[in-house]
């Protein structure tokens, strides 16, 4: 996601980048978002990167009362979406808790290799949202939506706390 004053986290990430020059970590600098190294550079040098990739939670700005009262995903830089194909057909419905922990788990047959959040949410039934069923939620980038036929997608998540009760899902 692109920094913007839109959004916010609901945890702030702590841990930081880790640069390594021909696989040693190195000491470096930011200057205007740029990762300054300074060194005498040779050829065939090497530079990589270590990210720290948490599943955080995003809640937008209060001004954008569209989302109030929601979360989206993100682990690393990119944010998740969930798609109706590993969701049983429907994503509309379903509730995240505040407690949900969020595993992100490596599927290399999945549209050539997505690393997905896993987690266990509420489906709602709209005729009674007091009650819910606890499910299973699959994410995926939201770079790769819309490969898998037509249906429903949902990137803004409806958040509660422990007030709404569950029914023991049948599965």
């Amino acid at each position: 996601a692109i920094p913007s004053d839109l959004y916010s986290f609901q945890n702030k990430e702590t841990a930081a980048v880790v640069i390594k020059v021909n696989g040693k970590p190195v000491k470096y600098t930011m200057q205007n978002g740029y990762a300054v190294i300074g060194k005498t550079w040779q050829k065939n040098d090497q530079i990589t990167m270590d990210l720290s990739m948490p599943v955080r939670r995003v809640i937008s700005n209060t001004i954008v009362t569209e989302d109030a009262g929601k979360v989206a995903l993100q682990r690393g830089p990119l944010m998740y979406c969930a798609e109706w194909t590993d969701n049983n057909g429907r994503v509309s419905n379903l509730v995240i808790p505040k407690n949900t922990v969020f595993t992100p788990a490596y599927h290399p047959e999945l549209l050539n290799g997505l690393t997905v959040l896993n987690g266990q949410v509420l489906k709602t039934d709209s005729t009674n949202k007091s009650k819910a069923q606890r499910v299973a939620l699959t994410a995926i980038p939201y770079y790769s939506w819309a490969n898998r036929g037509k249906g429903e997608m949902q990137v803004w998540f409806e958040e509660v706390g422990t007030a709404v009760s569950e029914e023991k899902s049948k599965k």
